[in-house]
């Protein structure tokens, strides 16, 4: 995982998350927090790298040529 990973949550987190598309924003080498933004709301959190791998899933991105 990495700044700037897009990725979504797994349907079987709470419902304010469920679905919701969000990009990492920010990895603190000294801890395991990561910050994401959710795109639709712009609301901003704080996960824990191993809990956010987990509920959540990479998104792949097209690229244009």
């Amino acid at each position: 995982m990495k700044v700037g990973d897009l990725r979504v949550f797994n349907s079987d987190i709470g419902w304010f998350y469920n679905g919701r598309l969000f990009i990492v924003t920010h990895i603190d080498n000294n801890s395991s927090a990561v910050t994401i933004n959710i795109i639709d709301t712009g609301f901003t959190d704080h996960w824990d790298r191993i809990n956010l791998l987990h509920d959540s899933k990479s998104v792949a991105v097209k690229k244009c040529p």
